[in-house]
């Protein structure tokens, strides 16, 4: 069964930016199938995601469609007071529904909803009935927990509503009206979640994070207004708790709380409702990167004339890019792709298309937008990390750093490289452990070779990153100046992606930089389902939140995008190891 979890709070509580990485660090920790519901709509599993904004495998409830598009007009008519809660409703209404339907589609043991038809409805009504900011607004008793009380029973159990409640708020005397169109239309306006988590931070904090977002301020985004807002959601909640006497409530006071913070408040709050819930084991995989399907030959014929990626993917997408797909085939490093996926060897062609897309079906190969957007990486990499590199060295120390998975280290190589051209003994003072699977058995020999000619140390160890057993030998080097954690985001699992970042804070130094990447969902990511590839995809923000919570400065990390905004490249510096910022193990 289900939990359904409700986020609720104030604008500028941060509702949205806790729902999806909650979903994904849920996920990661407890090892559910989670889905979020709010900003976008998102179903992911501990190894693989499953729906994702641009990916949608499996198809996209008409609800959900609908419920993003009364989204969009709502935020148009924010200002108004009488247009903006028809169209916020019918959203709610909506999100709720699709919440519902994806939950039994996916068997999802989480779902976390921005808001809730009903609770956000009577959180807000005063606010557009008798707002605190406006002094011409009648001047009404505030309803109080008997009143929500009494509305609640309207709804769910058909009772009348009283007089005194369509006195003191007339805009909760539309609810039977509301309930009777929402019915008719076929959903429950009294449907409630089984958990809420109230988000709660003063007017005073919720402005001061609204405006520091530099866009639009709404009408009803103001002191007086959210002030107004949390009153009546604290007592919502009170008649929540009255309503449903099972109900879990968790009141967050997140005033003063880094959002990694919040969220890990969150994820404990949680813990114990969720401990009797479906655990789902890891499947078994393939080397990251690839996929158990076979790709070579025939098999390859018989993905691309599937019906499934015909309809839903090729032709929908083959102006994004997806006429490229079914050439691979014809190119060298597309055949080398089907048969080994994405190896060192492969990256090595993107890395260096000036050299290798030589020939017309290459040059298409190369021109793969999730290939393009892997080449930009590697520049933003070379442009980002030797600054980096000069400006220790020529303090005049030496400086440690560890890059895992490591592949050929372009990413590193390159910038030392360069600087070796302009002083040749400052990259002497470089010391580097670097790890990679290395399934081919083609990177530590080539890496050795350039590493022993420009000069400096370098250990290559051929293991799995995510054993413990083999990070052991990684921590008499440390602690290192530099982390490079590139290209494998998107094909680790989340536990394990959890695992290694908070190892990579507890092994950095605390002036040290963390240096990684994610994936957004594209077009590329259906053919990759279809494909049988398993992966994450991260937004820049949700990523950001996911280094918070692991004991980096998440909120300050630099974000910098390649140009078809696919992949982006994060560099974080790590938060105190204290008792506040250290991530307790899932």
């Amino acid at each position: 069964m289900t939990l359904h979890v409700c986020l609720l709070g104030t604008d500028g509580s941060g509702k949205t930016t806790l729902a999806a990485p909650l979903s994904v660090v849920l996920a990661a920790e407890m090892r559910f199938c989670v889905g979020s519901a709010g900003e976008a709509f998102t179903v992911v599993g501990p190894d693989e995601d499953l729906l994702a904004p641009n990916f949608h495998p499996d198809g996209f409830p008409l609800s959900a469609r609908v419920s993003e598009w009364f989204k969009g007009l709502a935020k148009k008519a924010a200002n108004n007071r009488t247009i903006y809660p028809a169209f916020k409703l019918a959203h709610m209404a909506l999100q709720d529904r699709a919440a519902r339907k994806l939950a039994d589609r996916y068997k999802v043991d989480v779902m976390v909803s921005e808001g809730n038809t009903l609770l956000s409805a009577m959180g807000r009504a005063a606010n557009y009935s008798c707002p605190a900011s406006d002094p011409a607004s009648p001047i009404r008793p505030a309803p109080d927990v008997k009143d929500l009380d009494a509305v609640f029973a309207h709804l769910i159990d058909g009772q009348p509503l009283p007089e005194r409640v369509r006195a003191k708020a007339p805009v909760l005397g539309w609810a039977s009206l509301i309930g009777r169109l929402c019915r008719f239309a076929g959903f429950d306006p009294g449907w409630l979640p089984d958990a809420v988590i109230f988000l709660d931070v003063s007017p005073e904090t919720a402005l001061l994070r609204i405006t520091s977002r530099h866009g639009k301020i709404d009408r009803h985004e103001n002191v007086a207004d959210l002030a107004q807002a949390r009153s009546m959601y604290v007592k919502t909640l009170e008649a929540y708790r009255r309503c449903r006497g099972s109900a879990k409530v968790l009141h967050i006071a997140a005033q003063n709380l880094a959002p990694g913070e919040t969220l890990r408040a969150a994820i404990e709050g949680l813990r114990p409702w969720t401990a009797a819930g479906r655990r789902r084991s890891l499947s078994s995989s393939p080397v990251l990167g690839t996929t158990n399907a076979q790709l070579a030959g025939s098999g390859f014929w018989k993905r691309v004339l599937d019906r499934r990626y015909l309809f839903r993917h090729l032709l929908p997408m083959w102006f994004r890019g997806a006429w490229r797909e079914p050439m691979f085939v014809f190119s060298k490093a597309g055949r080398l792709l089907l048969n080994e996926g994405y190896s060192a060897r492969v990256m090595r062609v993107i890395y260096e298309r000036e050299k290798s897309a030589r020939g017309f079906w290459d040059r298409i190969f190369v021109g793969y937008p999730l290939h393009r957007a892997v080449y930009d990486r590697l520049q933003i990499l070379r442009r980002r990390i030797q600054p980096e590199l000069e400006s220790r060295l020529r303090g005049g120390r030496s400086i440690r750093v560890f890059t895992a998975p490591s592949g050929f280290a372009d990413d590193l190589f390159q910038p030392l490289e360069s600087m070796a051209s302009g002083a040749a003994s400052l990259v002497h003072g470089v010391d580097v452990t670097a790890v990679d699977l290395d399934p081919q058995g083609t990177v530590a020999e080539e890496t050795a070779r350039r590493a022993a000619k420009l000069g400096f140390r370098f250990r290559f160890v051929r293991a799995d990153l995510t054993s413990e057993d083999v990070r052991v030998g990684f921590e008499k080097d440390g602690p290192y100046d530099i982390a490079l954690f590139v290209g494998l985001s998107s094909w680790l699992p989340k536990p394990e992606t959890l695992s290694h970042l908070r190892w990579l804070r507890e092994h950095l130094r605390e002036d040290g930089l963390l240096v990684t990447d994610c994936f957004t969902a594209g077009a590329y990511a259906l053919a990759g389902c279809y494909a049988g590839y398993k992966a994450q995809y991260y937004s820049p923000g949700s990523y950001r939140m996911l280094l918070d919570y692991c004991g980096f400065d998440g909120l300050g990390a630099m974000v910098e995008s390649g140009a078809d905004r696919i992949n982006h490249v994060l560099i974080a510096s790590p938060r105190p190891l204290n008792g506040r910022a250290r991530c307790a193990p899932g």
